[in-house]
């Protein structure tokens, strides 16, 4: 499946929200590039899930590893933006269930899923380099799981 990562026609609001849409879309598809091109990959951006924090992209690549090696499919809802007029940042939370699942037990009768519902809160910068919104920083804030927690800790 081929991505346009740019989509010129957004709105404002709308590019900036690309940027979870990007990351979950690469994530769901297995498609590290998607991935990439909405996460700000340098020193500076982090990732705070519970009392973790990754930094650098080193880090969070590193902790990408198990989930790109699953079967996922995320689906965000209540997305808010909040943004000023011409500014290089801006602010986004989502609503957020995530549905993780080994790859040969993707067709099982028996549920051998984690799931988890979380709210995402993250900040935005837009890259001058090719002018699409980044995730610089994006706390997951666990609210609930069912499930084996194995399937994403290996």
């Amino acid at each position: 499946m081929a991505v346009q990562l740019s989509l010129p026609s957004l709105t404002p609001g709308r590019a900036r929200a690309d940027a979870l849409h990007r990351c979950i879309l690469g994530i769901d598809t297995n498609n590290r590039d998607v991935f990439e091109s909405a996460c700000l990959k340098g020193e500076d951006m982090t990732i705070t899930l519970g009392p973790a924090t990754f930094s650098g992209w080193a880090a969070i690549n590193e902790l990408f590893v198990n989930v790109f090696k699953l079967i996922t499919t995320h689906i965000a809802s209540n997305i808010r933006v909040e943004l000023e007029d011409g500014a290089d940042t801006a602010k986004l939370t989502a609503h957020v269930i995530s549905y993780h699942v080994k790859p040969e037990d993707a067709v099982k009768v028996e549920d051998t899923s984690y799931t988890a519902g979380t709210l995402y809160d993250i900040d935005l910068v837009r890259d001058g380099g090719d002018g699409l919104w980044k995730i610089k920083r994006w706390d997951l804030k666990i609210q609930w799981t069912t499930g084996d927690k194995a399937v994403l800790h290996g």
